[in-house]
């Protein structure tokens, strides 16, 4: 007689060794996941510098071609910079003006550059998203609504972008808690439309490259904004606009300027295509509190991507000396300088 066989049961796992196995997977991932994040940010970081160094190359075929680089923005206005309604169109910006050497002949051709950026046959173009002007690492890509000058309608809506050329240096605001308070400082129109600022673009601006005389190397051109506190857009600046292109879908109610001498006769259209190399607000991770126009972005490291006049691509953080950092914003300031 075969004798009777037990059947063999499977041992299974306890309740504490599956919580120890559950354990050990979240330590795991908890020791993957920066490495992960760090590895995705490089990537990032490395393409907005190559977005840059297309843009440089832009420029440079741009300049060859026609002698000067192209303008800050065009404005048909030629009364007083010191007007309110100085942004009188069309406003397209130096961005616009490279598509051709960045590919974009298409879209270049259906502009037409003496309508106003972002109204009537100009309105779909205004709304291309174009990856060049596009930072990987700023979350914030949607299209830019911008309202008038009471921030009561919005006039337009235009495609984000993350890269502004460099306008100069100007005062940054010193206000309390973030809003600037009226005489802070915001000597707006000389630094922003005109050449008060010293840099490569302004308003109208046919700069060439005898007239960096602080040398190529030496000067900031383009550099990168980030976030939505004062987005900016490859496209140009909004006859009309006066606030930087809120990301919203109703004007900014906790940053609305105060009344006074700072704001009334000041237009925010340069955000759009220009920006500060700024001695008190230096570039940074963290949005800024004091002058909304500067650069900033979204990088590790606490420090912004920068396109300078000779082609290359430098990662300037908030450590640099404020003084050199000002001098980068000039095209001919006469400043020396060394081991920056």
């Amino acid at each position: 007689m075969t004798p009777r066989r037990l059947p063999r049961y499977r041992r299974a796992f306890t309740l504490i060794e599956l919580l120890v196995v559950i354990a050990i997977i979240g330590i795991l991932v908890g020791l993957l996941l920066p490495a992960v994040q760090k590895v995705r940010e490089a990537a990032a970081r490395t393409k907005c510098a190559n977005n840059l160094k297309q843009i440089g190359l832009a420029l440079h075929s741009y300049h060859d071609t026609n002698t000067f680089f192209p303008p800050g923005y065009a404005d048909g206005n030629t009364n007083s910079l010191s007007t309110p309604d100085a942004d009188v169109g069309p406003g397209w910006g130096w961005a616009s003006y490279l598509l051709p050497q960045l590919e974009q002949g298409n879209l270049y051709n259906q502009i037409n550059f003496n309508q106003p950026v972002g109204t009537g046959v100009n309105a779909q173009v205004s709304l291309q998203s174009l990856t060049v002007f596009q930072c990987p690492s700023d979350p914030y890509q949607q299209a830019v609504p911008v309202y008038d000058s009471n921030f009561s309608n919005p006039i337009a809506t235009v495609a984000h972008g993350n890269y502004v050329g460099c306008n100069g240096w100007e005062e940054c605001f010193n206000g309390a808690g973030g809003n600037p308070q009226p005489g802070d400082g915001a000597d707006g129109l000389a630094g922003v439309y005109g050449q008060g600022g010293r840099g490569l673009f302004y308003r109208n601006s046919r700069t060439n490259i005898a007239a960096v005389t602080d040398g190529l190397s030496n000067t900031v051109f383009v550099g990168e904004r980030s976030g939505n506190h004062s987005p900016s857009t490859w496209t140009g600046a909004v006859a009309g606009g006066r606030c930087p292109a809120w990301m919203a879908t109703q004007p900014p109610s906790p940053y609305t300027p105060p009344p006074g001498p700072a704001y009334d006769n000041a237009d925010f259209g340069e955000a759009f295509v220009l920006a500060h190399c700024n001695a008190t607000h230096l570039p940074s991770a963290d949005f800024p509190i004091y002058d909304p126009d500067t650069f900033y972005s979204m990088h590790t490291g606490q420090g912004a991507n920068f396109l300078l006049g000779d082609g290359s691509v430098r990662f300037i953080t908030s450590s640099i000396n404020p003084n050199t950092y000002q001098a980068l914003a000039t095209i001919a300031g006469g400043e020396v300088l060394s081991n920056w």
